[in-house]
This record gives structure tokens, C-alpha cells and sequence, in this order.
């Protein structure tokens, strides 16, 4: 009982200080430094912004290891260079996940619409990254996929790596659920530039903020890299996207498997 009450205590000094972080470095940072800073240098415009992200995310663990000793166990890397990354989805620790581990180019998401405004931090970022905001709807808008269109066509010019959660959702029990194929299929289509899978696990106790209170302490986070996985030739998109989910699903199942290589890469 006392060990879960301290724990209850560190989750929510954690998330305390990440509100602070979130409201004076991650939301002003954004507004205040990076925003005017990609308008006096246009042509370094996603270079700025990849390099934001990708502090925002190493410092997001750095305060997750410091405050609730939280620790991620890296096992591969994405390249350098722009690709499509397929990840699971089962904490709101994703994103940063997902953010430090894109090197030298400008992550971009498929974000729900309701992120577009009124969030600190996620809302100014999503905007001026040129995140696509989608409804979920069974049919998209146009607009939803003509932002799609442009994603993809930016991440083929080598100018963005491209993050998709194709479960739409975070999981409740650990597993992958099925793939919205409808925005993973367009995107394959637009782009013929590597895949790879990043997969996580041991945060879906955690899924949400009350959670992270209570559960987050201590949690030990693999992460792993694995790719580049090509499209067999004469292989259609929804087959290919059945493979992905189904190497997705047999990568989870390996990392669950003791023991697990701490040496390897905590960060």
C-alpha cells in the first residue's frame, strides 16, 4: 500500500511538471522561438522543426526517467532519412516515443481534428508542421485527403518521416487491434519510401492521465525498430497492409518474451 501510494506521488509530481513544460518550454517554445524562426529561414523550415521535435520527445523520457524512473530499452533505429513508420498505439507516451527516435528529418502525424486547436503545445506544433487532420469518419472529406495527398507526397520528396497509428485508437489490453486501412492505403500509394514498424509495450496500463498517476512508475518501455520492409512485387496495398499488421503483432509478442537485453540501449 505505501509503495503504491509513493508511486501515485512521483506519477503525479510527473505530470505536474510536464503541464509546466507543456504551458513555458513546449507551447511558448513553439509560438515564440520556433514559429518566427522557420519564417526568417524558410529554406531550414524542416530542419527547425525536426530538431523541436525531436528534444520534445528525448525530453519528455529525460523527465520520465528523472521523476517516476521510467526507462526505454531501444533494440534497432530508424534511419537518418524520410520514411513511413507504423507504430502501435497504447499510451499517450507514444508521441514522444515516436519523436526521439526520428533523426534528420521533420516528423509528421495523422492527428484527430479535434488536436487542431485549444491543446498547448500539440495544437500550435500539428499546425505549423502541416500535421493532416482527420475526422476518423468512415468517409473522409476532401480536404482530409487532400492533406493526406500532401503528406505523403512530402514525406516521397525526403522532406518528413511519416508516423501512423493505423489502430486510430490506444488499445486497452495490450494488443494490436485491427488496422483503419482507409489513410495507411492512401499514403502507401503516394509514396514508395521504406517502411518500418516501431513497436512499444508495457504502457497500455497507463493509457490515460488518471492511469499515469497510479501506474506509471517504474515501467520498463522496450522499443524497437524493425525494417526496412518492402512490398513484395505484385503484392496489393490491403495485403501489404495485412503483413504489416500482422509483423506488428509477431514483434510484440517477441519483445514479450524474456529476457529482455536491458544493456542493450536504455535511454
Amino acid at each position: 500500500m505505501f509503495a503504491r501510494a509513493i508511486s501515485a506521488v512521483r506519477g503525479t509530481i510527473f505530470l505536474l511538471a510536464y503541464g509546466l513544460f507543456t504551458v513555458l518550454i513546449f507551447d511558448l517554445g513553439t509560438r515564440l522561438a520556433v514559429w518566427p524562426a522557420v519564417h526568417l529561414f524558410p529554406n531550414r523550415r524542416r530542419r527547425i522543426i525536426g530538431g523541436w521535435f525531436y528534444f520534445l520527445g528525448n525530453a519528455t523520457l529525460a523527465m520520465a526517467r528523472a521523476i517516476v524512473g521510467v526507462r526505454v530499452v531501444r533494440r534497432g533505429r530508424l534511419p537518418a532519412e524520410s520514411c513511413v513508420v507504423v507504430m502501435n498505439h497504447q499510451s499517450l507516451l507514444d508521441v514522444p516515443l515516436a519523436a526521439s527516435s526520428v533523426r534528420g528529418t521533420q516528423i509528421v502525424i495523422p492527428t484527430r481534428d479535434r488536436y487542431r486547436r485549444w491543446i498547448p503545445g500539440v495544437s500550435p506544433i500539428g499546425r505549423l508542421s502541416g500535421f493532416p487532420y482527420l475526422s476518423q469518419r468512415a468517409q473522409a472529406s476532401r480536404a482530409e485527403i487532400s492533406s493526406l495527398t500532401k503528406a505523403a507526397e512530402d514525406c516521397e520528396r525526403g522532406e518528413t518521416t511519416l508516423v501512423i497509428y493505423p489502430e486510430g485508437h490506444r488499445t486497452r489490453d495490450g494488443q494490436v487491434e485491427p488496422f483503419m486501412k482507409n489513410g495507411l492505403r492512401l499514403i502507401l500509394k503516394r509514396t514508395t519510401r521504406p517502411v518500418y514498424l516501431l513497436v512499444s509495450d508495457n504502457m497500455w496500463r497507463s493509457r490515460t492521465l488518471s492511469d499515469m498517476v497510479v501506474r506509471f512508475a517504474g515501467t520498463t518501455i522496450p522499443l524497437v525498430a524493425v525494417g526496412p520492409i518492402a512490398r513484395p512485387e505484385g503484392q496489393s496495398l490491403d495485403e501489404f497492409i495485412d503483413q504489416l499488421h500482422a509483423r506488428l503483432i509477431d514483434a510484440l509478442a517477441e519483445i514479450r518474451q524474456p529476457p529482455l537485453d536491458l544493456p542493450a540501449g536504455v535511454a
